[in-house]
């Protein structure tokens, strides 16, 4: 594995395979913007269990929460249609009617070119309009990284695999 894990600088996404596995179609979806790019392992739960009078528990309990991923694009008329659902019609994009929202696979590639695989995240984009006359307007988009229903497949993995050498 490469010794530091440093930007995300090429996303790739594409519908998960049939059997759970990640896509062997992965779309280009170029660079994010920027310093749009964050990964947060949400704060499990603890539950410590003490005995009367007692100040340090007997027994704590962690349940870890899950990762959620997020990155931004241009809002280009392509990518509105991808993360936020709708048409393009006639040059314009169309939102939809209700709630969009997909399951992907991604693919990320870090800037030692270290690759980061998920298999499987529900992903919804959110329109976030520049406040400012140079602020650039863009798509955040929200990856909620699942389990897979096959337990020999991880939901997350960062790095290639280590080829032996031979003596």
């Amino acid at each position: 594995m490469a010794k530091y894990i440093l930007g995300i600088t090429n996303i790739k996404c594409g519908t998960p395979e049939a059997d759970g596995k990640i896509s062997q179609n992965l779309k280009d979806m170029g660079a994010p913007i920027t310093e749009s790019v964050t990964f947060e392992d949400e704060e499990g739960e603890v539950v410590k269990h003490f005995k009367e009078g007692e100040r340090y528990p007997f027994l704590t309990l962690y349940s870890a929460a899950g990762t959620t991923f997020k990155f931004a694009v241009e809002m280009t008329n392509e990518n509105l249609k991808y993360w936020l659902g709708g048409e393009v019609v006639d040059g314009q994009w169309r939102s939809p009617r209700g709630d969009y929202h997909k399951v992907q696979s991604l693919e990320l590639l870090t800037e030692f070119g270290l690759p980061v695989r998920i298999p499987k995240a529900t992903c919804y984009g959110v329109r976030k309009f520049g406040q400012k006359s140079t602020d650039l307007s863009k798509i955040e988009v929200t990856a909620i990284v699942e389990l897979l229903a096959d337990a020999s497949e991880a939901p997350m993995v960062i790095g290639t695999k280590e080829i032996e050498q031979q003596p």
